[in-house]
């Protein structure tokens, strides 16, 4: 599984978390799942086919419109639901480092209830790209209270990060 972030590299699509999915999916002959909601799906869609074309065998695109790390697990589970993959009970998570800890938790959590099974979450971060400010890491740690406490999404929160981008991949 792969989470498409934020767009925090200036004026270009980041690349960090895709080529990291990438070399994990092609080293251990996995499917990727690509979770994004940047740019009305063309981002998921372009990373599936970098990852196509750099040979990995299944590339899967998860596009949700909602904009948040919640409806990336969401989308995730129900492709998975989808695809019937009922032998499923171990996934690895690409995401940046600072993030982890609530997408791992809203992943696991999200595949649990849509799935009614649980499927271990294994982190593999990736630790390049720019240093996020102490406001996303009050976020990070705000999100997953407020996810743990069952009311994600209810408080108003100032995102510093570009998320919506207006530019060409």
């Amino acid at each position: 599984m792969m989470f498409c972030g934020p767009h925090d590299e200036g004026n270009k699509t980041p690349t960090r978390r895709i080529d990291h999915a990438i070399r994990l999916a092609l080293r251990e002959a996995l499917p990727l799942f690509i979770a994004g909601d940047a740019l009305g799906g063309e981002e998921v869609r372009r990373f599936q086919v970098r990852a196509s074309n750099a040979g990995v065998e299944t590339a899967v695109a998860a596009f949700d419109s909602r904009h948040c790390t919640l409806a990336d697990a969401q989308v995730v589970a129900a492709k998975i639901l989808e695809l019937r993959l009922e032998r499923l009970n171990h996934v690895h998570l690409v995401t940046d480092w600072w993030h982890m800890e609530r997408a791992s938790a809203m992943l696991a959590g999200e595949l649990e209830r849509i799935l009614h099974r649980s499927i271990l979450v294994q982190p593999a971060s990736v630790f390049t790209g720019p240093k996020p400010s102490s406001l996303v890491h009050e976020n990070e740690r705000r999100g997953l209270e407020d996810y743990l406490a069952g009311v994600y999404g209810t408080r108003r929160v100032y995102d510093p990060l570009c998320h919506r981008p207006q530019l060409s991949l």
